[in-house]
């Protein structure tokens, strides 16, 4: 009998989806982190287009989801090279509603 791995068939389309614990990105705002990974164009019950962001917290790995229109753009232009970095994320609320919006600093 064949075992499923004997057939190549990669059923996670080539996407990173870390297999470590999910937060909300809230969890960790004001706090440093160091991002290790992210993989982009992520559908959720959200929606698509998401980044899942993989995170390493007080030695701890897990991952965020983010729509945050900075995170992403800054995400896609430092080089996969540079990863491990550090950071802080802000929050930046606008508007007389609830929107907000999260940062890199």
């Amino acid at each position: 009998m064949k075992n499923f791995s004997d057939f190549g068939i990669n059923t996670l389309n080539d996407k990173n989806i870390f297999p470590v614990p999910s937060i909300s990105i809230t969890d960790v705002i004001n706090f440093e982190i160091e991002v290790i990974d992210y993989e982009s164009g992520v559908k959720t019950r959200h929606g698509d287009g998401r980044y899942v962001v993989k995170i390493k917290q007080n030695g701890i790995d897990c991952k965020f989801f983010t729509n945050a229109t900075p995170i992403k753009e800054a995400l896609d232009k430092i080089p996969k090279t540079d990863f491990p970095f550090k950071t802080t994320i802000k929050q930046q609320k606008f508007g007389a509603g609830s929107g907000k919006t999260f940062y890199f600093t």
